[in-house]
């Protein structure tokens, strides 16, 4: 008696197999099927999705409304540009695409200067950037500025830069004596305005203004140097 006992305790506690002729199995069975088509992309829904996809520009976080954004507001420091000019246009869209422009035209601009000073370019850059990422970190109390915040500021506030060495393609700026010198300190100023007012509405430090300025200064000052000498 035991042994037909314990076979059907055994018999209920496994759980019993579906059968082939069960409705309810075929149902559950043709629904999962169902399912796993649905899933699956067919080539004109991977075509369609293909087409769709957004440019590469776009994809590399080259936004050209963007850059002409900051620009304008670096050419324009004190005006509304720079006061319409969202924090978080600064602060979380850090590209490179600007700077890295900015700093191949100054090479390209110095070489039709008969100077090859890419390499100072790029020392003082990378040199001034680290140095100015850690004193933003030490006076910031807002929280840490990423470095790449600080390439994408600077970088772009080295247009007027930029145009100092265009013009001194045309006209040696250094031979004009103290309209020389006029244009290389206005130069000096217009790109620390323009560095501090981004570090401001970016990065929240308008009571640190001018001690970030003072750095920036010198900064764009050695720029200047290696441009008109």
């Amino acid at each position: 008696m035991g042994g037909p006992i314990g076979g059907g305790a055994s018999a209920a506690a496994a759980a019993p197999a579906p059968h082939v002729f069960d409705p309810n199995a075929a149902a559950a069975q043709k629904a999962s099927e169902h399912q796993s088509n649905d899933n699956a992309m067919t080539p004109a829904q991977y075509d369609e999705d293909y087409e769709n996809e957004p440019p590469l520009l776009e994809e590399l976080g080259v936004n050209f409304p963007h850059i002409y954004s900051k620009s304008r507001a670096v050419l324009f420091p004190v005006g509304k540009h720079a006061k319409s000019l969202e924090s978080g246009l600064i602060e979380n869209d850090a590209d490179l695409a600007g700077p890295l422009a900015f700093a191949l035209g100054l090479g390209g601009e110095l070489l039709l200067s008969g100077k090859l000073h890419f390499g100072y370019v790029y020392g003082f850059g990378v040199s001034g950037c680290m140095a100015m990422t850690l004193l933003l970190n030490l006076l910031n109390p807002n929280g840490a500025v990423s470095m790449w915040t600080v390439v994408s500021i600077l970088g772009y506030a080295l247009l007027p830069v930029n145009l100092l060495a265009g013009i001194n393609v045309l006209i040696r700026v250094h031979k004009l004596g103290k309209w020389g010198m006029i244009m290389a300190v206005l130069t000096v100023a217009w790109c620390t305005a323009a560095s501090a007012r981004l570090f401001e509405r970016g990065c929240n430090m308008r009571a640190q203004r001018f001690l970030v300025a003072y750095p920036t200064a010198l900064l764009y000052t050695a720029f200047v140097m290696i441009t008109i000498f």
